[in-house]
C-alpha cells in the first residue's frame, strides 16, 4: 500500500498581522481540506522572539501525488489569490511536497501491568489509577531532589500557605471559606505538620520541657507537684492578654497539685497516683514528660473542635457553618505553634552575653504581644465585624478558651500520670 503524501506550507508573517492571520487560518485550511484527495491537516506555530516575523507551518495529508496535482491545477490559484487580497505582501509562503521513504514501526514489547491496580498500561501512565509505568526503586538523589523541590520551589503550596498564614491574619481562612483551595495546604494537614514539628523542637531544645515536676518529702510520705513550666504558662497567658481574668485562668493551668487523701472512695485512684508519684520521684519526671508530649497533640484535636463549637454560639447571625470556625481555629493554632517555636529558639539563645540578652527578651515580649493582635485581626477579617464588637467577643472567647484549655491540660496530665502506674 503506497504511503500518503505530505504537502507542507511554511508562512512568514509580519508581526502586526499575526492575530488577524491566526483567526483567519483555520477557515482557510478547512477550505483546502474540502478539495478532493485531502485527508487531514495540522497547524504548527514555532516559538519565535517577540517583535520578529512569526512562522506558521501547515501540513496537509493527501491520499496520493495525483490528488496534489489536481489541487494545484484547479484549486490552488483561487485560494492563493484570496490570501494575497487579504494580506498582500505581509505574508510570504514556501511550499513543498514530502513523501515518506520508510514507515518505521516500534518493535513489539511485552504488555506492561500496573503495579498499583493490575490494569494493562499501553502508555506512560495507567488509565485507571494514574501511576507511572516506569516504576523503580528511588535513589537517595531522587528522594532528596523530590523533597527539595516540594519544599523549596517558589510555587510550592507550602510557601504559599505559610506566607499567607504569617503575613496576613485571617486571609488564609477566608480563602478556604471562599472555596479557593488549590494553592494552599489543607487546614488539618497544615496544623498536624506544624504541631508535630513544634513538639519535636520542644523536646530537642534545652529548658523547654512541657511538664514540670517538684518533689517534696521522702518516699511514701511526700507530695508531688505536677504542672507546666513558667515559660509555657506565660505563653498561654499571651493568647488572652487582652481578656479580663485571663491571667488567673492561665495560672490554674500551671498548678496541678496531687496529694494523697484518706477518702476510701478514691482508694484505687490514690494507689495509681501513688505509683505514678513514685515513678516521677525515681526519674525526675522524664517518663511523665514523654507521655504528656505524646498525649498533648491528641488532646488538642479534641480541644479545637470544642472551641469551634463555642465560637458557633457567638456567630449565629448571619448563620455560619461549623467548619468555618474550625478552619479559623486550626489556622490560628498553626500560627501559634510557629510563634511559640520561634520564642523557644530565642530562649535557647538566652545564654548569650549582654547586650544580646536584652534584645532577646525584647523580641520575645514583642512576639507574645503580637499573638493576641493576630487572633483579633483574624476574627475581624473572617467574620467582617467592627472593632468593638470583635474585641468584646474576643475577650469572652479568650477567657472560655483559657479555662477549657486548663481543664483539657489537667485531664492530660492526670491521664499521663495514670499511664505511668
Amino acid at each position: 500500500m503506497p504511503s500518503n503524501l505530505i504537502y507542507e506550507v511554511e508562512c512568514e508573517l509580519d508581526p502586526d498581522i499575526v492575530a488577524d492571520y491566526d483567526a483567519w487560518l483555520p477557515g482557510h485550511v478547512q477550505d483546502v481540506l474540502a478539495c478532493a484527495g485531502f485527508l487531514g491537516a495540522t497547524i504548527e506555530a514555532p516559538e519565535m522572539p517577540p517583535g520578529t516575523r512569526q512562522r506558521r507551518i501547515i501540513r496537509y495529508e493527501l491520499e496520493s501525488a495525483a490528488a496534489l496535482d489536481h489541487y494545484l491545477e484547479n484549486e490552488a490559484t483561487r485560494l492563493r489569490t484570496e490570501t494575497a487580497q487579504r494580506f498582500g505582501g505581509r505574508v510570504r509562503c514556501e511550499r513543498r511536497a514530502l513523501k515518506p521513504r520508510h514507515d518505521l514501526v516500534p518493535a513489539a514489547r511485552a504488555p506492561v501491568t500496573c503495579l498499583e491496580c493490575g490494569a494493562a498500561v499501553p502508555g506512560a501512565y495507567c488509565a485507571r489509577c494514574g501511576q507511572s509505568a516506569a516504576v523503580h526503586v528511588l535513589s537517595m538523589k531522587e528522594v532528596a531532589g523530590d523533597v527539595t523541590h516540594s519544599l523549596l520551589h517558589l510555587d510550592s503550596r507550602v510557601w504559599h500557605t505559610l506566607r499567607l498564614l504569617v503575613r496576613r491574619p485571617g486571609e488564609l481562612t477566608r480563602e478556604f471559606v471562599s472555596g479557593r483551595h488549590q494553592r494552599y495546604l489543607p487546614p488539618f494537614r497544615l496544623y498536624l505538620a506544624i504541631s508535630i514539628l513544634f513538639f519535636a523542637l520542644n523536646a530537642l531544645l534545652p529548658g523547654t520541657d512541657i511538664v514540670k515536676t517538684d518533689v517534696r518529702g521522702g518516699p511514701g510520705t511526700g507530695s508531688v507537684s505536677v504542672g507546666m513550666p513558667e515559660q509555657l504558662r506565660r505563653e498561654l497567658e499571651a493568647e488572652g492578654v487582652a481578656a479580663a481574668g485571663a491571667s488567673k485562668a492561665a495560672g490554674a493551668i500551671g498548678s496541678c497539685q496531687v496529694e494523697f487523701t484518706d477518702n476510701p472512695a478514691f482508694e484505687d485512684l490514690e494507689q495509681a497516683l501513688s505509683r505514678a508519684c513514685a515513678q516521677i520521684k525515681a526519674d525526675g519526671g522524664k517518663r511523665l514528660a514523654q507521655q504528656f508530649a505524646t498525649t498533648a497533640p491528641k488532646l488538642m484535636f479534641l480541644f479545637l473542635p470544642l472551641m469551634a463549637a463555642v465560637a458557633l454560639l457567638f456567630y449565629w447571625r448571619p448563620r455560619r457553618l461549623y467548619a468555618e470556625h474550625l478552619v479559623l481555629f486550626l489556622h490560628n493554632h498553626a500560627f501559634t505553634f510557629i510563634l511559640l517555636a520561634v520564642t523557644d529558639v530565642i530562649d535557647a539563645l538566652a545564654g548569650l552575653k549582654p547586650p544580646y540578652t536584652t534584645v532577646i527578651g525584647t523580641a520575645n515580649v514583642a512576639l507574645y504581644l503580637f499573638l493576641p493582635y493576630y487572633v483579633f485581626r483574624s476574627m475581624r477579617v473572617v467574620y467582617g465585624e467592627g472593632r468593638l464588637r470583635t474585641a468584646l467577643k474576643f475577650a469572652v472567647i479568650a477567657v472560655i478558651y483559657l479555662v477549657l484549655l486548663g481543664v483539657t491540660m489537667m485531664a492530660g496530665l492526670v491521664y499521663s500520670m495514670l499511664q505511668l502506674s
